[in-house]
């Protein structure tokens, strides 16, 4: 098991000083649903951008997103949670037609309710995706899966889980 992680590590770290520089940044828009754990999932939408770090395989990764309010099953009670990502994403055939990837990062959720004393949190993701050229390079057509790790503190309520999947599907311009 040992020389399978060492020879794992040693690829990855090849593939990763083996491109050019990269110069090229992603602008994207997305559509998301958030499934979590201790609320409702809900649907939204974000924006993201994207820039490569020494080569075309590694890539710093911000994102924001805009859901709807989360219902909670205690009465009134919804939350207004907008995660702000950090990251990076690995990718394995940057300058193929078809390009997967992984990606993972920190989180930080704002967190508003009207009817909660909650505390906005930091969290993670881990997940992968798949980038698909549409014609042209400058285009590309994107999905993802990722699991986001988040709990929400709250003055007078118990930890709120909000853990769950998350899909994103949407379009990536590639300058």
């Amino acid at each position: 098991m040992k020389k399978i992680k060492a020879v794992f590590w040693g690829v990855l770290f090849l593939v990763l000083l083996s491109g050019a520089p990269a110069s090229a940044i992603d602008i994207y828009g997305y559509g998301s649903y958030w499934d979590k754990k201790d609320a409702d999932g809900t649907w939204g939408m974000g924006l993201g951008l994207s820039l490569p770090l020494f080569t075309e395989h590694l890539r710093l990764d911000g994102r924001a997103y805009f859901f709807e309010e989360s219902g909670l099953g205690r009465g009134n009670s919804n939350l207004k949670m907008t995660p702000f990502d950090l990251g990076l994403q690995v990718h394995i055939l940057p300058s193929g037609a078809v390009d997967p990837y992984f990606l993972g990062g920190v989180s930080y959720i704002y967190v508003d309710s009207d009817w909660l004393d909650t505390n906005s949190e930091f969290g993670g993701y881990v997940g992968f995706g798949l980038d698909v050229e549409l014609g042209t390079s400058l285009v590309k057509l994107f999905a993802e899966a990722l699991y986001r790790y988040a709990e929400i503190d709250g003055i007078l309520v118990d930890k709120i889980d909000v853990s769950g999947f998350t899909g994103n599907i949407g379009v990536k311009l590639h300058f």
